[in-house]
C-alpha cells in the first residue's frame, strides 16, 4: 500500500516558475543537461517515491527493526529497495560520474529528497546518510579511498554513517573522547558513540562509518579531532567486506517514532581490533565534517517539509471526503463534507501556505548553493554563499518546528480518527518530532543564526539576507494584486533591523539577556522569509492569470495563501520581534529553585 500524496504542480511551479531551475545548465558544468532532464528526474523521482519507497511506510511501522545478538535486522523489503535505490542512480543522482554519478545539479539532491522522505522518512534516512558520508571520501579522501568506497556507497552495495555523538559529547563536540591510535599506516580506534542513525543494519554487505576521534596526543577541545574512515568490516585485497572490525552494535533506542530506522549504539575498538583511516587532515576532522553536518541540517528541514506536505494532502483529501454537519450559512441542504466548515478551511488554507512557503525556502537556498558552485563571477559566488549561510540554521530550525505543527494541525482536520492508525497522520507527527533535536537542537540553530551567521565577515550573511529582501520590496511594491503585502513586509523588516541591532549591542554586552531571545529572533527571520518566498509565488501566478484573462484555481490559490499568510503571521512577528528586545531579565535572573 502506498500512503504518499504530493502536488507535483506546486512543486514544478517553485522549480520552473519561480527559480528557472533549468538556467542551471547554462553554466558548464551542467552544459550537457537542459531543463527537460531536470523535469525528467523529478517525474522519475515521484514515480520511485510512490513505486518502492512509500509501501515502505506502512511495512517498517508494522515490523520495526530488530537488535539481537549485537546485530540489527530490518524488513526484507528495506533491503531490496536500499539495493534499487543505489542501482537506479537516486543516491549518486548529483555526484561526479567518475564514481557512478550522474552529474545531475546538487540542488536535485534536495528535491529527490523531498520526495523520498516524503515517502518514508525512515527508510529514506539510509541512503541519504551514505550520500553525505561518502561525498565526504570524495571530497576529503585519498585517492585509494575514494576508489575503495565511493563506488560501491553510491550503488547500493555499501552503507554510511556519521559517527559523532558519545555519551558525554552530545551537541558540544569539544568533550569528544574517542582516541585515535598510530599504527602503522592506520589507526586503532577506541570508543563509545551514541545515536547513531541506521548505525547498523542487514541493508548493505558493509557499512562505512565517518568518525570522529582525537589522535593521540592531539590538542583539547575541538581543533584536536580527525575524521576517520571505519567500516564494519575491513575490505580485503579484492575490495570486498573482509574480517570484522571490531564495531559493535550494543543496543538501539525505543523512540516515539521512526520505528523502522535503527538508532545504534556504537562501540569501537571493545577488543582492541577496530582499525580506522584518516580521512583529511589531522586535527581538521570537525572542520571537514561541517560539510556532512550542513547537509544534513538541511536535510532535516527537507524532512519535517516533506512529512508536512504528506499530512496536508492527506488532511485535504479527508476534509473532501468527510461528510458532517450542516453548512453554517445553509448554503447547501443535508450534511457537507466537512472542507464546507470555515474553521477546517482556516486550517488547511494555513496548512498549504505553510507548505509552499517551506518547500519554497529550502529549493530557493539549494539553488544558492548550487549557484555558488558554478558561477564565475566572484560577487555573485560571495552572494550566494553568504546567503546559504545565513539560511541554513534557519531551514533546519524553521521547518522542522512548523512541518511538527502542520503535521499536528492535519490531525485536527481527522478528528478523532487522525489521532488513530487507520490514517498515516499520527505516524508523520511522531516521526517528524525529532528533527527538531536532530543536528543541533533548534536553540543551538538560533545562536549560531543571532550570534556567528549574523557577525562573520562584517555582518555579510545578514547584509546579503537584508539586500534579498530590499530590492524584493522596492521592486514589488506597487503590485497591483500584492502591493499591500510587499509594503507590510517592508515595515516588518525594518522593525526586525531595528531588533537585530539591540542585538548585536547585547551580544557581547550582556550574553545571557542576547542568548535569552536567539530563538525567537530566528523565528522572526524564519517568517519574513516565508512571507517573502510565498508572496513572490502569489505575484507570478498574479501576472500569469491577468495574462491569460481567464480563472484558475491554481493561481488564485496561489495568492490567496499569500494574503492570508501575510496578514496572519506579520502582526505576530512585529510582537515577537519587541520581545526580543525587552529589558527585563525574568530568564536568566530566576532562581534555579524557583521553576
Amino acid at each position: 500500500m502506498s500512503d504518499f500524496k504530493i502536488n507535483q504542480k506546486d512543486l514544478f511551479f517553485i522549480l520552473k516558475e519561480q527559480l528557472g531551475y533549468g538556467k542551471l545548465c547554462e553554466f558548464e558544468r551542467y552544459e550537457s543537461l537542459n531543463e527537460d532532464a531536470l523535469d525528467m528526474l523529478v517525474n522519475e523521482a515521484i514515480r520511485f517515491a510512490k513505486g518502492v519507497v512509500s509501501p515502505l511506510n506502512e511495512i517498517g511501522e508494522e515490523q520495526g527493526v530488530h537488535w539481537e545478538n549485537n546485530t540489527v535486522t530490518c524488513p526484507k523489503e528495506f533491503k531490496t529497495a536500499f539495493k534499487a535505490y543505489g542501482e537506479d542512480g537516486w543516491t549518486a543522482a548529483v555526484r561526479d560520474p567518475e564514481f557512478g554519478g550522474q552529474g545531475f545539479p546538487t540542488m536535485m539532491r534536495i528535491v529527490v529528497n523531498d520526495l523520498m522522505y516524503g515517502a518514508c522518512q525512515s527508510f529514506n534516512m539510509a541512503p541519504s546518510l551514505t550520500h553525505g558520508a561518502a561525498h565526504l571520501i570524495e571530497s576529503f579522501g585519498t585517492d585509494e579511498q575514494k576508489q575503495t568506497y565511493i563506488p560501491k556507497m553510491y550503488g547500493g552495495e555499501w552503507a554510511g554513517t556519521m559517527a559523532l555523538t558519545e555519551p558525554n559529547a552530545g551537541s558540544n563536540l569539544a568533550a569528544l573522547e574517542t582516541m585515535a591510535y598510530p599504527e602503522g599506516d592506520h589507526y586503532k580506534i577506541k570508543g563509545n558513540k551514541i545515536f547513531i542513525s541506521w548505525g547498523d543494519h542487514d541493508l548493505a554487505d558493509n557499512i562505512v562509518h565517518l568518525a570522529l576521534a582525537r589522535i593521540e596526543g592531539a590538542p583539547e577541545g575541538v581543533r584536536g579531532i580527525s575524521l576517520f574512515i571505519v567500516p564494519k568490516y575491513r575490505v580485503d585485497e579484492n575490495g570486498n567486506p573482509g574480517e570484522f572490525n571490531d564495531v559493535v552494535c550494543t543496543g538501539i533506542e525505543k523512540k516515539l517514532g521512526l520505528h523502522s530506522s535503527p538508532t545504534a549504539a556504537l562501540a569501537f575498538g571493545g577488543k582492541d581490533g577496530c582499525i580506522g583511516y584518516l580521512c583529511g587532515k589531522a586535527n581538521m576532522g570537525l572542520a571537514h565534517m561541517f560539510q556532512m553536518m550542513n547537509a544534513a541540517r538541511i536535510n532535516t528541514g527537507v524532512s519535517g517539509m516533506s512529512m508536512a506536505s504528506a499530512a496536508y494532502q492527506h488532511a485535504l483529501d479527508y476534509t473532501k471526503s468527510r461528510v458532517q454537519g450542516r453548512d453554517i450559512a445553509k448554503r447547501k441542504q443535508g450534511s457537507v463534507p466537512i472542507i464546507d466548515h470555515p474553521d477546517v478551511r482556516r486550517m488547511l488554507l494555513w496548512m498549504k501556505g505553510a507548505v509552499d512557503g517551506m518547500r519554497s525556502m529550502i529549493y530557493t537556498t539549494a539553488f544558492w548553493a548550487d549557484l555558488a558552485q558554478v558561477t564565475t563571477d566572484p560577487e555573485e559566488k560571495e552572494r550566494c554563499t553568504m546567503l546559504m549561510e545565513f539560511m541554513t540554521p534557519i531551514v533546519k530550525s524553521y521547518c522542522s518546528d512548523i512541518g511538527f505543527k502542520v503535521c499536528e494541525t492535519a490531525m485536527q482536520c481527522l478528528g478523532g480518527y487522525g489521532f488513530c492508525k487507520d490514517y498515516p497522520i499520527e505516524q508523520y507527527l511522531r516521526d517528524s518530532k525529532i528533527m527538531s533535536l536532530y543536528e543541533g537542537a533548534n536553540g543551538i540553530q538560533s545562536t549560531d543564526l543571532m550570534g556567528r551567521k549574523m557577525h562573520m565577515n562584517e555582518g555579510a550573511p545578514y547584509k546579503a539576507f537584508l539586500k534579498e529582501i530590499t530590492d524584493f520590496c522596492e521592486k514589488n511594491h506597487a503590485h497591483p494584486g500584492l502591493g499591500s503585502q510587499v509594503r507590510f513586509l517592508k515595515d516588518v523588516m525594518d522593525d526586525l533591523q531595528e531588533m537585530a541591532r539591540e542585538m548585536s549591542s547585547r551580544y557581547s554586552a550582556d550574553p545571557l539577556q542576547w542568548a535569552s531571545y536567539t530563538y525567537p529572533a530566528l523565528m522572526c527571520f524564519s517568517e519574513v522569509i516565508m512571507v517573502w518566498r510565498l508572496v513572490d509565488l502569489a505575484i507570478i501566478a498574479y501576472d500569469r492569470a491577468q495574462k491569460s484573462g481567464k480563472k484558475n484555481d491554481f493561481f488564485r490559490g496561489k495568492v490567496a495563501q499569500a494574503t492570508f499568510f501575510t496578514d496572519i503571521t506579520l502582526p505576530h512577528t512585529q510582537a515577537r520581534a519587541r520581545t526580543c528586545t525587552r529589558v527585563d531579565r525574568e530568564v536568566v535572573e530566576m532562581a534555579d529553585n524557583a521553576f
